[in-house]
């Protein structure tokens, strides 16, 4: 499903809301896992607010459906508002492995280069890639933690399930995301060159889990 790979992740800055459009005090946030489609909307009207190209119902069913333990959402105790959400999947990357070349020990001096054994091709790899595909705080509620806590989560849980790595794509533009990312340990692994519909660049950035 392709769409599902090359939608667009964006942060917002996190703007100071004016003092008339803030919280009544500062909320206290829980977090909750995605159970059922009763909460698609929450996820659909937060992420709608943020991406600067639409999502279908059926990329987000893709997501939800598949990988529901990989979208956790942020929840105001006070009101009941769900204010953030992460939402990712799990992918089969296939890694191509380095060819083993013969060592000296193995070389034969006095055999001729026909002779000599020929480099082993070693057959690719396949490894589990975590992959976060959407990302929205409620502008009321950015500056409080509450996107770094949900990557760190997702992140975590990725881990847990056994990845080898992470991934994503952001605007070029989208300095606030970068550097969410980058204080994580993502670095740009590719620039991707009018990647979205409105002709904007993006990165692709990659985290690699030590092991």
């Amino acid at each position: 499903m392709a769409e599902t790979a090359t939608q667009n992740l964006s942060v917002l800055p996190e703007d100071s809301p004016s003092d008339d459009k803030k919280p009544p005090s500062v909320p206290q946030i829980v977090f909750v896992n995605y159970e059922n489609e009763s909460q698609i909307n929450d996820v659909m009207r937060l992420v709608a607010l943020d991406l600067s190209e639409p999502y279908s119902i059926f990329t987000y069913r893709y997501f939800l459906h598949r990988f529901p333990d990989l979208c956790i959402m942020a929840v105001d105790q006070t009101t009941g508002d769900v204010c953030g959400c992460v939402v990712g999947k799990i992918d089969l990357e296939t890694v191509a492995s380095p060819t083993i070349l013969p060592t000296e020990e193995s070389l034969d001096g006095e055999q001729s280069p026909a002779d000599q054994p020929l480099p082993t091709p070693v057959s690719p790899q396949q490894q589990q890639t975590g992959y976060i595909g959407m990302l929205a705080v409620s502008k009321l509620y950015r500056r409080q933690g509450i996107g770094k806590a949900l990557v760190k989560q997702v992140l975590q849980r990725m881990e847990d399930r056994g990845c080898t790595s992470v991934t994503l794509e952001t605007e070029v533009s989208n300095k606030t995301a970068q550097e969410l990312y980058q204080n994580f340990g993502f670095v740009r692994e590719e620039l991707l060159v009018r990647y979205y519909l409105n002709n904007s660049d993006a990165y692709r950035l990659r985290l690699w889990f030590c092991r």
